[in-house]
């Protein structure tokens, strides 16, 4: 009935991770979107407005619940196949100031299972895009070898936090 996104990204989110912690689960995979880090992100502004806000605040109750977490944060989704496309990582947002802010949704949930069960994969969140394939296929998805990339760096809940935290429930 309330599709807000206070309702479907912090208060859904937030129920599926207590549920998940009642029930012992090991790791959380969580997808979130890019544009956390910005209040002004033209995806604030439609619908109920801020959805990127309350997704981020539904990740920053995830990294805070005792449980190991993985969070993605895809860009701009495409409905083309997955797997022939070079995939890219990084953290807060940076990926946003190139021109390759997109990824096939095929290859974020293949980035998704490829974090399941995986240690380096823990308590990190990053950023998801893709580069146009250069003739044809890339190499097959090591999900270890593109969280190397990262070189130890997750996303920076800090940066945005008085955004999020001024969110007010309205229930």
């Amino acid at each position: 009935e309330n599709g807000s996104p206070e309702v479907v990204d912090y208060l859904g989110g937030k129920a599926q991770i207590d549920a998940a912690v009642a029930a012992g689960v090991k790791q959380f995979v969580y997808v979130g979107s890019m544009g956390g880090t910005q209040s002004d992100n033209f995806l604030n502004t439609i619908g109920d407005g801020n959805i990127l806000l309350w997704k981020r605040k539904a990740e920053v109750y995830l990294a805070g619940s005792g449980m190991k977490y993985t969070i993605v944060h895809p860009g701009g989704l495409l409905n083309k196949e997955g797997g022939e496309r070079k995939l890219v990582i990084d953290v807060d947002d940076k990926i946003l100031e190139t021109k390759e802010r997109s990824v096939p949704r095929e290859d974020v949930a293949s980035v998704v299972v490829g974090c399941l069960g995986l240690d380096e994969a823990v308590d990190t969140a990053f950023d998801l895009a893709s580069k146009d394939p250069e003739g044809g296929s890339t190499e097959p998805l090591d999900v270890p070898s593109l969280l190397k990339t990262l070189d130890g760096k997750s996303c920076d809940y800090a940066l945005n936090s008085e955004d999020v935290e001024n969110l007010v429930l309205s229930q």
